[in-house]
């Protein structure tokens, strides 16, 4: 994805609070969540209806008019927004000048109400409030997470807090004060220390006003006069309402947008935007769904990777004490050369040579304070320890072998992932195994039926494919038959495979692409060729105290197939709905 070179910031949101205000008076239609962070408001003006989006994604945040949006799942949220507002009237809309949160003011049969919208990063939100109770948000923040700011049902409702002036509330006099305080480069301060300036905008002040961005913000305190000019000339704008929206582009992509012309962005290619609302959307609309996919996706590679490291470490520790203890032998003859050459070992020595037993000298480290028997008796008590420890280093070994495999076929899977559900499902399963926090209550643990990718082979058989490792149990060992056939790329991570038999033999042609699947659906998924093992499901067993997804099997078979993306085959992840399966990650 492109790096975007503009943010949402207060100046944006004025110019797309003049937008809305076109459709006061307008009923609301159909409320509905095209994503979990996101909520659409249909506006059935005097044209055609559009969308009012509110995202309160924590690095695409937005609020802006958009076509119609299907919707998925509404959350308790948007049912409670569905049932309080379709049918109601748009009947004001207010954004306090330089801060990021807009006010929606709509009359409903049961009163007038207040939806908020708060674009603060992290802390963005939507809110619902009644008579200034909130009635219901998108995010609850309870006391627990936060003792400044409760936002939950039945709380009163408080704007965010304002720690800074804004733009409004300066003078010449008060600016040159402020940059006299800091030597942090000027740009940095001003969006710090001033309501409602991005790093763009402050930027684009500074450029206008011939200083230097990166140069020390009291150091530049004498050449105010021109920046308090910009800054007065960003208050008309924003007064006037003057918006001149722009799309700044690399190539044919958009990468930023403005509110007016940006002199520090005129080398990029632009154009006029016929709105704020179509130059924000345009920008950061590509950051949808696929964007957070892969942003989850990136975040669980990290996790996976980081425990991954650990165990590496561990390993080889363990393996450097299983080599230690492997010279156990030695002190066991170094203690009875000791006692045996006891009337040759100096008294204090720190170490004695002796004959060996082939008669090569032998230089054994001594403790002075000790005689050569105590000497001995310390040999032996090392000796006995780290004889006694080596069956333990053995079984701790096995088990990071074991971890790493787990934790090997997690990356698989999320790197074979195709929808936001799997990727919960693999947070979920993760956060059960104590390597993360256990997820929000936003995210939705995933039922304990098992939902696998279906697919229809040769003969009509069907074949099921694990998306995490405990769905891949599940299909084993719950949803598989005994004389089922299991399917699993050979010595690599990947998803267990079923191909359901109803008791009779399955054909070659279904085996074979059944194993197709399973080299697919695998770490080996980009090799020409994969070895697949298949046997009866009633020979495949799950080790007391294994981890997700890690089997033994026996009475297998292998075959050689080449993986190949299923595009041809229909796919059924249950409920009806079909799709074609990805290519590729």
């Amino acid at each position: 994805m492109p790096r975007v070179v503009t943010s949402f910031d207060s100046v944006v949101l004025a110019a797309i609070a003049r937008e809305i205000g076109a459709f006061v008076g307008s009923r609301i239609g159909r409320v509905t969540q095209p994503d979990p962070e996101e909520v659409a408001i249909e506006l059935r003006g005097r044209t055609a209806p559009v969308s009012l989006l509110v995202s309160i994604h924590a690095r695409w945040g937005r609020v802006h008019l958009i076509e119609r949006l299907t919707g998925g799942d509404l959350s308790t949220f948007g049912l409670l927004l569905r049932s309080r507002l379709e049918g109601a009237r748009l009947t004001a809309v207010h954004q306090t000048p330089f801060e990021r949160v807009l006010r929606l003011a709509v009359d409903t049969l049961e009163g007038s109400v207040d939806l908020v919208a708060e674009i603060m990063g992290r802390h963005s939100n939507l809110i619902l409030v009644q008579n200034g109770i909130i009635t219901g948000s998108l995010k609850t923040v309870p006391p627990a997470k936060s003792a400044l700011r409760v936002v939950r049902p039945g709380s009163p409702y408080a704007p965010p807090p304002v720690d800074r002036p804004s733009p409004a509330d300066l003078t010449e006099d008060a600016l040159r004060q402020l940059l006299t305080k800091s030597n942090d480069p000027l740009v940095q301060h001003l969006v710090a220390s001033i309501l409602g300036l991005s790093p763009a905008l402050a930027t684009e002040l500074v450029v206008r006003a011939r200083l230097d961005p990166h140069a020390p913000a009291n150091a530049q305190s004498d050449a105010i006069a021109q920046l308090w000019v910009e800054m007065k000339d960003l208050m008309r704008i924003v007064q006037t309402q003057a918006f001149t929206p722009i799309i700044y582009l690399d190539g044919d992509q958009p990468v930023g947008f403005a509110p007016f012309p940006y002199e520090h962005l005129a080398s990029l290619p632009h154009r006029l935007a016929a709105s704020m609302s179509e130059a924000v959307a345009a920008t950061l609309g590509q950051f949808g769904p696929a964007a957070r996919l892969d942003e989850e996706r990136a975040a669980l590679l990290t996790a996976v990777r980081r425990a991954l490291a650990r165990v590496a470490r561990r390993e080889l520790e363990l393996r450097q004490a299983i080599a230690e203890a492997a010279g156990t032998g030695r002190l066991r003859a170094h203690g009875e050369l000791l006692l045996t050459y006891a009337a040759q070992v100096p008294v204090g020595a720190a170490e004695v040579t002796l004959p060996g037993y082939d008669g090569t000298p032998t230089t054994i480290p001594l403790d002075p304070a000790l005689s050569a028997a105590g000497n001995a008796q310390q040999l032996f008590k090392r000796y006995k320890r780290v004889r006694d420890a080596r069956a333990t280093l053995a079984s701790r070994l096995s088990e990071a072998e074991a971890e790493r495999a787990y934790l090997e076929s997690v990356l698989t899977l999320i790197a074979q992932a195709t929808t936001a559900g799997d990727l919960a499902d693999l947070r979920w399963e993760l956060a059960d195994e104590s390597y993360l926090r256990r997820p929000t209550r936003r995210l939705t643990r995933p039922s304990a039926k098992s939902q696998p990718r279906r697919f229809a082979v040769e003969g009509g058989r069907l074949v099921l494919v694990g998306r995490t490792n405990r769905e891949n149990d599940a299909l084993t060992f719950k949803t598989a038959a005994p004389e089922d056939v299991w399917l699993h790329a050979r010595g690599v991570p990947g998803a267990h495979v079923i191909l359901k038999t109803d008791g009779k033999a399955p054909p070659e042609g279904a085996i074979r692409q059944a194993a197709a699947l399973a080299a697919f659906f695998s770490q080996a998924r980009e090799e020409a060729s994969v070895p697949v093992d298949y046997t009866r499901r009633k020979y495949v067993r799950k080790p007391q105290g294994a981890k997700p997804g890690l089997v033994t099997y026996t009475h297998e078979q292998t075959l050689r197939v080449s993986p190949a993306a299923p595009d041809a085959w229909v796919v059924d992840r249950g409920g009806g709905h079909k799709e074609r399966p990805h290519s590729g990650t």
